[in-house]
């Protein structure tokens, strides 16, 4: 049993808890915890009871309550209240444990898709069978008719970035239409494209798809995409869908160009 005619100086109550004593003056300050007594000298001492209050502070402090739920929790201090503010908590760390099982989801799709085109025979055409994925898409605003602008290409992955999380964004890529790819090889696209690893308006819609993977910079794009084309007429295989332009490995991995790694995609019958 405490004994309440006892006291003790911030120093000894923060050597017991094993905590900063400029904790203990900060608690004071914000009106959290503060010293039962203060002599006209500026010595404050804290009495025994006092030590089950602070108790309780640093074992929610530990919980991961913030400071402002522990100050209502004290103030209030009950079995209704408390449940209340544990039932508070428990809500925010499903919460947090939902976005970092999404953010989980993100870095690990990141890397299967640099690992796959590391590893991937570069040139080869491979086909399957790829499930919809969650896209957003920007349209890419340009007069050109022949070639798109670095320039509005940039402008539109800007406002691309503004309205996505940057968290849930996997792959940025570039979408060409097939007959402007079959007629200016990746010259012109229309649009922006991030794969997203949230639910959104957009999908690359499921499908059997044939696609290839290229090493090298963007300057050997014409050459990626006639090389593409060649071998789905080669293979006999029909195009019915946009081409996803994809640089799966760019200066975000790496700074030599030469190990950049375009991947090239479209659905077909």
């Amino acid at each position: 049993m405490k004994n309440n005619r006892v006291f003790y100086t911030p120093h000894q109550v923060a050597s017991f808890y094993s905590i900063k004593k400029d904790t203990l003056l900060y608690y004071d300050r914000i009106g959290l915890f503060s010293p039962a007594v203060r002599k006209e000298n500026g010595y404050r001492y804290y009495s025994a009871d006092q030590l089950d209050e602070l108790d309780t502070i640093l074992s929610l402090r530990d919980l991961g309550f913030s400071i402002p739920a522990i100050k209502s929790s004290i103030e209030n201090l009950g079995p209704a209240s408390f449940i209340s503010l544990l039932e508070a908590e428990e809500d925010s760390i499903r919460k947090k444990i939902a976005s970092y099982r999404s953010l989980l989801n993100v870095v690990s799709t990141i890397k299967a898709s640099v690992n796959e085109a590391k590893k991937a025979e570069k040139g080869k055409l491979y086909t399957a069978d790829f499930s919809a994925q969650h896209v957003i898409r920007i349209p890419i605003e340009d007069e050109g008719c022949f070639h798109t602008s670095d320039g509005a290409w940039e402008e539109a992955y800007r406002r691309l970035l503004s309205q996505a999380d940057g968290k849930a964004l996997i792959n940025i890529g570039s979408i060409v239409r097939l007959d402007e790819a079959k007629a200016w090889l990746g010259e012109v696209c229309r649009e922006v494209y991030a794969t997203y690893g949230k639910p959104s308006g957009a999908t690359i819609p499921a499908g059997k798809y044939a696609y290839m993977f290229f090493s090298g910079p963007l300057s050997h794009l014409k050459s990626f995409y006639t090389r593409f084309l060649d071998a789905l007429k080669d293979a006999a295989l029909t195009p019915v869908s946009d081409i996803y332009e994809e640089l799966v490995i760019s200066a975000t991995v790496t700074r030599n160009e030469e190990e950049y790694v375009t991947k090239l995609s479209v659905r077909i019958h």
